[in-house]
């Protein structure tokens, strides 16, 4: 089942240069391995971003597990065993379980249905789509399609894919995943990208090995179902944002996927209840129209940026 894990590690060197995306990912790669004819695909965990100080020679660290059967390697079993991570030496202290749903669990009861909510980064997110002439561009504003993943079937009749979808198709129990990714692309139609004020996307450049940089967007952003949706898209909406939480976003890096954070979710009974009665100068008064943003065919994860 999907579990994920908070580490806090203590740091047992005395100068180290700073904690770099790829010295966690080979770390994880020593964890986890996967076989050789799977290295190319997407990993079976998720890094979340990377250590981050909390505070004199501690940090904190997020983990995930997206597969069905347990790990080999268990980060609880690691407590007191030093970790090399680039120069530091970390030493897991503590190790917190903080989910351990299945995916039966998770599409069958969502722990919250949504009509709307704001997803922030917690570490850069690389997204590219296809223009016109066949070519990749970087993509700032990406849509609901792009953050949740793509799905495709392989030559031997199997499920497989990247991101909250991906990790459906690939790890979810067969008479689970086929009819809930079938009906999941209603969601995906219905729901519309509105600008977040609090965090506003903005373009970063992602570090990666010798000296290689790409764009990537950090900020956020509020996905939104139309009001008066029914309670299975509501259920459905909700089922992806805490998938989403576990798998990360966008083109594969050397930290995972960027990694997101839900907030400020607003269910269709808290929309109802919240709802005011306008005035009949309010309804007099004409709207602005609402932007329409250019849309270019999207692209699926298909190749490393890093590994």
């Amino acid at each position: 089942m999907p579990r994920r894990w908070t580490l806090v590690l203590r740091d047992h060197a005395d100068a180290a240069r700073p904690v770099r995306a790829v010295d966690c990912h080979g770390l994880l790669n020593s964890w986890w391995p996967q076989p050789d004819d799977e290295h190319g695909a997407a990993k079976k965990w998720a890094m979340n971003g990377w250590p981050q100080p909390l505070a004199d020679r501690l940090w904190v660290w997020s983990l995930t597990w997206l597969e069905d059967r347990p790990p080999e390697t268990d980060p609880a079993d690691l407590v007191g065993r030093v970790q090399r991570v680039g120069d530091h030496l970390l030493e897991p202290l503590s190790v917190t379980e903080v989910h351990t749903r299945d995916y039966a669990a998770v599409l069958t009861e969502p722990r919250r249905a949504a009509r709307s909510a704001a997803l922030h980064t917690l570490s850069p997110v690389v997204s590219l789509a296809r223009n016109y002439d066949g070519e990749d561009s970087f993509q700032a504003w990406p849509g609901p399609r792009l953050l949740f993943g793509v799905v495709h079937r392989t030559a031997s009749g199997r499920l497989s894919g990247s991101g909250a979808l991906g990790a459906v198709a690939r790890f979810a129990p067969r008479e689970l995943a086929e009819p809930w990714l079938r009906r999941i692309d209603e969601v995906t139609d219905r729901l519309r990208r509105l600008p977040e004020d609090s965090a506003p996307i903005r373009a970063a450049e992602h570090a990666g090995p010798a000296g290689r940089t790409v764009l990537g967007w950090e900020g956020g952003l509020r996905l939104a179902l139309p009001r008066g949706s029914d309670g299975r898209l509501l259920a459905d909406f909700g089922a992806l944002l805490e998938l989403v939480e576990l798998t990360g976003v966008g083109k594969y890096t050397a930290q995972g996927f960027g990694a997101l954070r839900v907030d400020t979710l607003t269910t269709g009974e808290d929309a109802a209840a919240g709802r005011r009665r306008h005035s009949a100068r309010d309804r007099r008064r004409p709207r602005s129209p609402r932007p329409v943003h250019a849309e270019v065919q999207e692209q699926g994860f298909d190749g490393l940026l890093f590994d």
